[in-house]
């Protein structure tokens, strides 16, 4: 990959995660607790079973034991 197109993916890269925080912004607490335990989940389940399946189950999982603590 050539420096520019490595330094184009750089910049959207940090666009789009610019863009995800700013919309989350208006969320509640239990909608916050519920994006960062599905976060965590998928890649804890990515981490462990190294695929799709465990990923979107851990996202699951974490999301709903996030979406329940106070």
């Amino acid at each position: 990959m050539n420096k520019i197109a490595h330094t184009t993916l750089k910049l959207a890269a940090a666009g789009a995660l610019i863009a995800s925080l700013a919309a989350c912004s208006g969320l509640s607490r239990q909608q916050t607790h519920a994006a960062i335990g599905a976060g965590a989940g998928g890649a804890l389940g990515y981490v462990l079973t190294g695929g799709p399946v465990g990923t979107i189950a851990g996202a699951a999982a974490g999301g709903l034991i996030g979406a329940g603590t106070r």
